[in-house]
């Protein structure tokens, strides 16, 4: 039997199947088990997945080698299916098998090796050895003869090598690898009634009638029925101390035993709840979606419900369906700090069936709820977009809630967004996938109302309460009348009026995709490039505007050139400046801030929104995590601040990324019964994003917007690939980018792609890297995709520049 073998290697050089013999202790093998191979001409120890089993091999029997050590018996990590959408993702995001197979992996179960130095023999007398090398030689004998190369040079220092070597050569020493394999699996210790019934008995007589064996006693009467519990559990019920269990332990009449538990990450005090009686609107939508469930071949759906308009509801309905016909469903949500709304509400439905993953729980929690997946011992689970590889083997629906979110794409390789992912997983498993939001990514928009996918609708909310009423504050008006804080006047007022009330305000920074623009604080003036419709991005350095799409370079301006003031400049706040504000402002007044710097603990976004549930603080201030997905009742005003800062980032995008933030973030005022308010301040009151959003109407916002994306050639009319250059080197990174620029021009000759650059990144310089990028334009994906791995291939064979090169189609920005 030989094994298919992909070594865990992120150089794409090995991206590979390279065939081992299965040696017969480990026969049968299971295709997704991880197995130690020996790689390369050191045959070094290297972790790699069975991806495929075959009878017969095509290398020579002199150069095959063996499968050193399986680590998965009988429970592979992948299945056969997880490997073919690994497969999907290599292709289609440019990155290794080994890369996508990872990502699929539980947290932390990556296997560790170590080098070690082992003495082999004594020095003989006529070999020379240096002094460093006899300080060497002891360390070892020392440490039983064998020592890791870390604990070496944290002992001797790290200019070791070199004696190493020498002894090694001299035969003197060995290397050797071992494998470290952590296990994340909690064990306990139990106690309860040894099997020795003579010990038993004898201690039992002992025991009745001694008052200082009364302990003992009481223990055994306790676990007379088979009980099997914790030390801790023993002193805690019979109030004891560890002297008569560590007794009753010597004599054999008490025995441990340990165990497996999988750890809790859910409340388990949650009340349970009964499904709301639909509105006419969510009928409508159940109807449809309940059908679909039915269907072999199935669309994707996406649910266009107004904030408030029960879109959650739905959501647990429908895995309500799901469930009944013993399959489970995946629920996804863009950022942590919804995880535990949802959870909760999820688990008053459905009790234990549900669990959550993320990255605020440690590798031992998350692998917990991987296996408890895997064990079928629950149904459904809510995370991020990580949750979709949970290793579910009979998925019936995948939900995808606030389907806009950024963070639905991942920046790190393999750049896969969540949603084409979940789109190939409802073509593989025939699961449905459902996706919803308030503000549609307008791609997705388009795709539904083309008939792409089903589009549902929601325009009412669920419990008879209006939208807010919305007041836009023009700030440029503000300054002109001696108003020079970050705070409008009417804002001020009203937020004075909620706190006398005893009603809370969230007040929403829009700091989403910020990047340094400049603007004027006169006119609401911001300086763009006029070829790409995109705003410069100031370079403190060369004090120069820098158009990051077409690479137009302009000076900074020291007055507006449209209105002559020279209020004009880079642009920015943050959250703690205006917590400081409100607090000399309304010294009486609690307020809770909740961005990067307060959530960077476990568990702190759930202790915040729980403060500020409880009516614990009259003010929550943040960034675009309080923009969505949350239900406060008590609150019934929004105040946005700056709204203009996404408006102007450097992104073709900047429109639709406002009107979503501000629209989710009116969202949040009046819920309940009270109608709410909000207060949007722009220095920009006329773009049609913020007049737009204040009436939260998305069709009209669409219409607008699509009409510039087809005039400009943007998504969906196009798609769009990046190439980024990285490297030490500033002139090699700039020489390679041009020359694939070239190379590019040289192939376009039918013009079917458009090439804009080479220019220097947004980012031009990260962690002592200089970076370049191209971005290239088509209308065909698959052409495209072509075009450029074909022209990059080219780039590749010269092997001129240590300079990296990072593939991306259709990114979520260009930085």
């Amino acid at each position: 039997m030989y094994a298919k073998v992909i070594l865990s290697l992120k150089n794409k050089e090995v991206d590979k199947v390279f065939d081992y013999f299965v040696p017969q202790q480990y026969c049968p093998l299971c295709v997704g088990v991880r197995v130690i191979v020996p790689f390369g001409k050191g045959n070094k120890s290297t972790e790699g997945y069975v991806v495929d089993i075959a009878e017969q091999t095509e290398v020579p029997s002199q150069k095959l080698k063996s499968i050193i050590k399986v680590l998965d018996k009988g429970n592979p990590i992948f299945t056969k299916e997880s490997i073919l959408l690994a497969k999907w993702m290599q292709k289609k995001y440019f990155c290794t098998l080994s890369q996508c197979l990872q990502t699929m992996m539980p947290a932390g179960i990556k296997t560790k090796f170590q080098w070690q130095i082992v003495l082999k023999k004594e020095v003989e007398e006529d070999v020379f050895i240096s002094s460093i090398e006899k300080t060497l030689i002891n360390f070892l004998k020392q440490k039983q003869g064998i020592a890791s190369i870390e604990e070496v040079e944290e002992e001797l220092g790290k200019n070791t090598q070199n004696a190493i070597q020498c002894l090694k050569e001299k035969e003197v020493i060995v290397l050797r690898q071992k494998i470290n394999q952590k296990s994340y699996e909690k064990q306990v210790i139990l106690y309860t009634l040894s099997d020795n019934d003579i010990a038993i008995k004898e201690t039992w007589e002992k025991v009745q009638n001694k008052a200082n064996m009364l302990a003992q006693k009481r223990i055994m009467e306790y676990l007379a029925d088979g009980k099997e519990v914790t030390a801790k559990q023993l002193k805690q019920e019979l109030f004891l101390t560890d002297s008569p269990i560590k007794t009753l332990l010597k004599k054999d009449v008490l025995k441990q035993i340990k165990r497996v538990e999988k750890r809790q990450v859910t409340k388990n005090n949650i009340l349970p709840t009964e499904a709301f009686i639909p509105t006419q609107e969510q009928k409508q939508a159940l109807t449809i979606l309940t059908d679909m469930l039915e269907q072999k071949q199935k669309k994707p759906v996406l649910l266009h419900g107004i904030t408030g308009s029960g879109k959650t509801e739905i959501y647990m309905q429908m895995i309500e369906k799901v469930l009944q016909k013993g399959q489970q469903a995946i629920v996804l949500v863009p950022e942590i700090s919804l995880t535990p709304l949802m959870v909760e509400r999820f688990l008053s439905r459905f009790g234990e069936k549900v669990s959550v993953t993320h990255s605020r729980l440690n590798y031992g929690e998350r692998y917990d709820q991987w296996k408890k997946a895997r064990e079928k011992e629950i149904s459904i689970i809510i995370g991020p977009r990580s949750a979709l590889f949970m290793p579910f083997d009979n998925l019936g629906m995948i939900i995808i809630d606030e389907e806009h979110e950024s963070s639905y794409r991942s920046d790190t390789t393999p750049k896969y967004d969540a949603r084409e992912v979940a789109m190939q997983m409802s073509h593989m498993t025939g699961c449905l996938l459902l996706m919803g939001s308030a503000t549609p990514d307008l791609v997705t928009y388009h795709k539904a109302i083309t008939g792409e996918y089903i589009l549902l609708t929601l325009k009412n909310r669920t419990k008879g309460s209006h939208l807010p009423h919305v007041t836009v504050t023009d700030m440029r008006q503000e300054l002109e009348e001696g108003n020079r804080s970050v705070f409008g006047r009417q804002l001020l007022e009203a937020m004075k009026q909620n706190i006398q009330n005893k009603k809370q305000t969230i007040l929403f920074l829009n700091r989403r995709g910020y990047a340094t623009f400049v603007s004027c604080r006169q006119c609401g003036h911001v300086m763009k490039c006029e070829q790409c419709d995109i705003a410069y991005t100031y370079h403190y350095s060369e004090q120069e505007l820098v158009c990051h799409y077409c690479g137009e370079r302009v000076q900074n301006p020291s007055i507006c050139p449209v209105c002559g003031s020279k209020y004009i400049k880079y642009f920015g706040t943050g959250t703690q400046k205006i917590e400081q504000e409100i607090k000399k402002i309304f010294p009486e007044t609690t307020v809770l801030r909740m961005d990067l710097d307060t959530t960077t603990s476990k568990n702190s976004h759930q202790k915040i929104l729980e403060q500020f549930g409880k009516g614990k603080a009259d003010i929550l201030i943040g960034t675009q995590m309080i923009a969505k997905g949350h239900d406060f009742p008590n609150v019934t005003l929004v105040g946005i601040l700056a709204a203009d800062l996404s408006l102007h980032m450097a992104s073709y995008r900047a429109s639709e990324i406002s009107f979503q933030l501000i629209t989710q973030a009116a969202g949040r005022a009046g819920r309940d019964e009270l109608r709410g308010e909000v207060f949007i301040q722009t220095y920009s009151p006329e773009h049609y994003s913020i007049v737009l959003a204040a009436r939260q109407d998305y069709e009209a916002f669409y219409e607008q917007e699509i009409q510039i994306r087809k005039m400009m050639n943007y998504p969906p009319y196009c798609h769009i690939f990046t190439v980024v250059f990285s490297g030490k080197n500033e002139k090699e990174v700039i020489e390679s980018a041009r020359y694939l620029a070239d190379i590019m021009l040289y192939y376009n000759r039918k013009k079917q792609f458009e090439i804009l650059g080479p220019t220097p990144a947004i980012l031009s310089k990260f962690r002592q890297e200089y970076r370049w990028r191209i971005l290239i334009k088509c209308q065909q994906e698959e052409l495209l995709r072509q075009f450029v791995i074909y022209c990059c291939e080219k780039w590749y064979s010269l092997k001129k520049w240590d300079v990296l090169l990072n593939l991306t189609m259709n990114p979520i920005n260009v930085i």
